[in-house]
């Protein structure tokens, strides 16, 4: 005897109840006629109208023709020389780098400017994760005159979780994960790409030509205006702000001194240190670095309404129609007796000056198509371009 239970009886089928099938036309003889319209291509419309221009398939002979010409091209045009330098940072990545060198200042960390760009190069790496991989190759990048001692300065005030040894002496085989207590979970709130576009900016920016063979202190303050400008490229900061965000030793008159110092290397121009305040502007060459604004955003295109929102659609759509049915009817004739095809519902709702597609009161238009259809003066309104007069309109 077979023992059934109550599950065994129920089908259990991994797919939906009902999967949506894709929509398309079906052929029809309106859809060919305005595939072939020529009094559509004569008025510019394009054909079908809405619809993209058909392509005519490129013969073997065509697409050699084209592959020649492209070739024929690339030879002719001079090679663009490969600009190795710092990338446009947009607003978002440049307030992220902001912030973390304010962080820096506030919490000084890092005594000189050694350990200051050792501290922003950890934080930028491990602003997200809470850690910085580094191997002795990154470490002897940053071109420290005493790497050991800006690791022992990070590592005693508790910043830098590691030790001096395992950072300098870490191989690509066997990173260091030097962590960072203050950065766990994320702090800015940042994502990876503008995490990494800002760490990006800044290693190009220490390693710009101008900067080889320089010392980290001109390097820093370098960097720093930089990243402080506006996107005209305009610099104004404290000078004390300048010695704290790069640990600088010698106060407003190292400032000064360096200011004039990147003025002589073309990297600002229009200098004024009088008093306690910076003043520049970045040159023809740094101007790349300069943060780029957002580009505004493009306004919908969306058509005003037309009709009065706190009527029921069907009284704005009765108060549209009233009166003219045979009339829309007898336009939608004449234009099938012109083109051989019927008119789309734009082009019937721009001769009426009822709500287009994009308008907030669109539903208007769909209900006068419903009405018009109800009451036999239209048919043909699910067929592409089968739009006709109905029963009424021939009665």
């Amino acid at each position: 005897m077979t023992q059934r239970t109550v599950t065994s009886d129920v089908h259990v089928s991994s797919r939906p109840a009902k999967v949506p099938q894709p929509r398309f036309h079906k052929p029809n003889e309106d859809l060919a006629a305005a595939m072939e319209c020529a009094r559509c291509a004569e008025l510019g419309i394009s054909i079908p109208p809405g619809w993209a221009d058909r392509r005519r398939p490129s013969t073997k002979k065509e697409r050699r023709r084209k592959e020649q010409e492209h070739l024929r091209r690339q030879r002719e045009e001079p090679k663009k020389p490969h600009r190795r330098g710092p990338l446009p940072l947009n607003e978002l990545q440049s307030a992220f780098l902001r912030d973390v060198w304010a962080y820096l200042r506030r919490r000084s960390v890092g005594n000189d400017p050694d350990s200051r760009l050792l501290a922003l190069t950890c934080a930028l790496r491990g602003a997200i994760k809470g850690y910085a991989n580094m191997t002795g190759q990154d470490v002897r990048s940053l071109r420290m005159e005493d790497a050991h001692a800006a690791l022992t300065t990070l590592v005693s005030s508790g910043w830098l979780d590691t030790t001096p040894e395992r950072a300098i002496n870490a191989e690509p085989s066997d990173i260091a994960q030097c962590g960072l207590p203050d950065l766990q979970g994320n702090p800015w709130d940042v994502g990876n790409g503008v995490r990494s576009r800002a760490s990006g900016w800044v290693t190009r920016s220490l390693t710009h030509k101008k900067m080889r063979k320089k010392p980290n202190r001109l390097r820093l303050v370098a960097a720093y205006l930089a990243v402080q400008a506006d996107s005209e490229g305009r610099i104004r900061l404290p000078a004390e702000e300048v010695v704290a965000a790069c640990a600088l030793t010698g106060g407003p008159d190292e400032v000064a001194e360096l200011s004039e110092w990147l003025l002589r290397l073309d990297w600002i121009q229009d200098l004024r240190t009088e008093g306690s305040t910076v003043e520049a502007r970045l040159t023809e060459l740094t101007m790349p670095m300069a943060p780029v604004p957002f580009v505004p955003p493009t306004p919908p295109r969306v058509a005003p309404a037309t009709t009065p929102a706190e009527v029921p659609v069907t009284e704005r759509a009765r108060d549209l129609l009233a009166g003219r049915e045979a009339e829309v009817a007898r336009w939608v004739a004449d234009y099938r007796g012109e083109h051989g095809h019927g008119p789309s519902w734009a082009m019937v709702s721009a001769e009426f000056g009822w709500p287009p597609r994009r308008a907030p009161d669109q539903e208007v238009t769909q209900e006068v198509f419903g009405l018009l259809e109800e009451g036999g003066w239209l048919t043909g309104l699910g067929v592409p371009f089968g739009l006709r007069p109905g029963p009424a309109h021939r009665g």
